[in-house]
């Protein structure tokens, strides 16, 4: 049997190898790149477009378009209408008058009585002598409006030096006791001038001998500073007082003709 020698079967494959290279040489110079459009006509790709050409109108048709702006909406009118808020239940009003203005007239008030006191001097005009001293004033009245019924009193402790049952001069003491009537000008005023007029019984009293009494007509002259308060008014003043004694009795001393007495007061009226 005949045996194949190697260089037989060495040929047959060095002649494919080289088959293989040649196709694998020339595979990149074959490859080309192709270039695709889409045509709108046929919606198909393809290498060469489909070419529309149109041609020019002389005469084209114009078409009008008209738009018409949508109708505005309709009005809506709101009405608000509030419930009526029910009527307060009444309320029970109670007036306070309070305290009265200060405006007011100080002696219009409720208080009918006038308490008052004050200090000032007294001249005792005798036969050519006259004697100053001390006095005291104390006053109580019943007031309408600006009219007053009063009692007042004058203390005049040393009075001045009289003559003695035996001769001589004894010290004495003047009191004065009378009921008068008076009257207080300009009403709503700060200021009034006040006027009165009365009776009154004088009673001297000497440290020797018998008391002596006589009857006089007083009349009254002065002014007044009114201030209202809460519960009254007071008043501050100034007077002057005549007293011309008449109807003396036998103990009372001759020399003592008349009196003016003058001071300042202040009256509480409540």
């Amino acid at each position: 049997m005949n045996r194949a020698s190697p260089r037989a079967f060495a040929l047959p494959i060095l002649l494919a190898l080289g088959a293989i290279c040649v196709a694998f040489g020339a595979a990149p110079s074959v490859a080309q790149a192709v270039e695709l459009h889409y045509d709108p006509v046929t919606h198909q790709w393809v290498r060469t477009p489909t070419v529309v050409v149109g041609t020019p109108v002389r005469n084209p048709r114009r078409y009008y378009v008209h738009v018409r702006q949508p109708a505005p909406p309709p009005r809506v009118t709101v009405h608000v209408r509030q419930n009526p808020r029910p009527a307060p239940p009444p309320a029970n009003i109670v007036v306070d008058p309070g305290p009265r203005p200060t405006e007011r007239d100080p002696y219009d008030t409720d208080g009918l009585v006038v308490a008052g006191a004050g200090a000032g001097g007294i001249f005792i005009f005798g036969d050519g002598i006259t004697h100053a001293a001390l006095a005291y004033k104390l006053h109580l009245g019943l007031a309408i409006g600006q009219s007053e019924f009063a009692l007042r009193a004058n203390l005049v402790p040393d009075a001045g030096d009289i003559t003695s049952p035996t001769g001589g001069l004894t010290p004495s003491a003047l009191y004065t006791v009378g009921a008068s009537f008076n009257y207080r000008f300009l009403e709503r005023a700060i200021v009034h001038p006040v006027a009165g007029a009365g009776l009154e019984t004088l009673i001297l009293d000497p440290h020797e001998g018998d008391t002596g009494t006589a009857f006089a007509v007083t009349a009254r002259a002065g002014m007044e500073f009114a201030y209202p308060i809460a519960d009254g008014a007071l008043a501050l003043g100034i007077d002057v007082t005549g007293h011309l004694p008449f109807g003396v009795t036998d103990q009372y001393a001759a020399d003592a003709v008349a009196m003016l007495d003058f001071g300042a007061y202040l009256d509480y009226r409540f």
